[in-house]
């Protein structure tokens, strides 16, 4: 078992992740309308197209705590990569895969090689230095930085607008590695109508609730583990935890890879692959309480345990492993008609159903669909709303008949 301070020291390289749309958001996105578009990422037989997108937004300031970025302050960046042949063949679509970076990283930080031949769109957007892939607490508050909010709203609205995207969740994927790692669990678990499938490589950590981890956070962040989740205990910390948020992912893919701990045979050892060992170690010992706890809820979970510390070489081979034995876009269930969802979050969607509570919940609230009949536990105000002019609003719990158009 590791010391505190050396846990601690081991943390404080890489981590976690964290996500909710707050939804109405009202702020308009500072469109910074510049598409950059990078000449041929390529090989001999391949013409690739990459995309550069400044897309700033009032809800992350990257000047303030959380929001701060590499090489910042500056304008928010999302790169997307093309594949070949997207402007020859202009009226076909494409899945998309998208790609979350680790922690004190960018979207600069992928080696495109590793996905070559991919004949998807890749979305590699900012989380941040240490943003958590979340909408910060700070204490009740919210406002800057809301991560969750301005990638799963903004920034995917804005893909969606701009690129040929198939409309399926199958062709939806979403990657990540370490703090990006959790903030793909998270990001499915909040949206499993949108992604089918979802890769997380030495996520750190599927628990953000764990007793380490909670301790870790003043030394990964410069703040307090409240500012970014609030009380460890708290309702919202629970609703933004990928191993509560388990039963979400029900009816999804998942891919989960962590280390040994010990170098992998062939690769050189960095100047600090002590502490990736210790970290990977960590990582490992929760992948399978959080895949146990997928399995139960029914999930498709593929795990990997390889050697390997917290570096690129173990997470690049993985990338290799998914597209050869995995594959990042195999089908899934589109629409089920039997779900069940878990969420702290004052508004958001589930199913292709939006919520919006009139205050934020104080208790994890569960939604289970069967059929037309949708039951809800825990307390509070909560509006439902549908593509085809369902609305209602209901005090929970209650158990009732979906109005037709839902």
């Amino acid at each position: 078992m590791l010391s505190l301070p050396r846990m601690l020291s081991t943390l404080s390289k890489h981590h976690p992740a964290r996500r909710l749309p707050r939804s109405r958001a009202t702020a308009a996105i500072a469109l910074l309308a510049s598409l950059i578009v990078a000449p041929l990422l390529t090989s001999t037989a391949r013409a690739t197209e990459l995309v550069e997108i400044e897309l700033s937004s009032p809800l992350v300031d990257t000047s303030a705590p959380g929001g701060e970025v590499r090489g910042g302050p500056r304008p928010l960046v999302v790169r997307v990569l093309l594949p070949d042949g997207y402007d020859r063949f202009r009226g076909r679509r494409y899945p998309v895969l998208w790609l979350l970076h680790g922690a004190n990283e960018d979207p600069n930080r992928w080696d495109l090689e590793d996905f070559e031949g991919l004949d998807a769109i890749l979305v590699m957007p900012e989380g941040g230095r240490l943003g958590m892939y979340t909408d910060w607490w700070n204490g009740g508050a919210f406002g800057t930085p809301q991560w969750a909010t301005y990638l799963l709203e903004e920034v995917r609205r804005t893909i969606h607008e701009r690129f040929r995207i198939r409309p399926e969740r199958r062709w939806h994927a979403i990657a990540g590695i370490s703090m990006g790692g959790q903030g793909a669990l998270r990001f499915a678990s909040l949206l499993p109508g949108y992604f089918g499938s979802v890769v997380a490589l030495s996520s750190a950590f599927p628990n953000i609730q764990a007793p380490e981890v909670v301790a870790a956070i003043p030394a990964v962040t410069g703040v307090a583990y409240e500012d970014v989740w609030g009380p460890p205990d708290g309702a919202y910390a629970t609703g933004m935890n990928p191993i509560a948020l388990a039963p979400n992912l029900e009816h999804t893919r998942v891919y989960l890879l962590s280390g040994d701990g010990t170098n992998c045979p062939g690769d050189p050892p960095g100047p600090t692959f002590e502490l990736d060992g210790l970290t990977e170690q960590l990582i490992r010992s929760q992948q399978a309480p959080y895949a146990a706890e997928l399995r139960a809820a029914g999930a498709s979970v593929a795990t990997r345990e390889p050697c390997g510390v917290h570096t690129f070489g173990v997470w690049r081979r993985a990338f290799r492993d998914v597209r050869a034995t995995w594959g990042f876009f195999a089908p899934v269930r589109e629409r089920p008609r039997a779900w069940t969802y878990r969420t702290a979050s004052r508004a958001g969607e589930m199913w292709g159903l939006g919520f919006e509570f009139a205050e934020q919940p104080t208790e994890l609230v569960e939604f289970r669909r069967n059929g037309s009949r949708l039951t809800a536990s825990g307390s509070g105000t909560v509006t439902i709303t549908g593509a085809r002019g369902c609305r209602f609003t209901a005090e929970l719990p209650f158990a009732r008949r979906l109005p037709a158009g839902c």
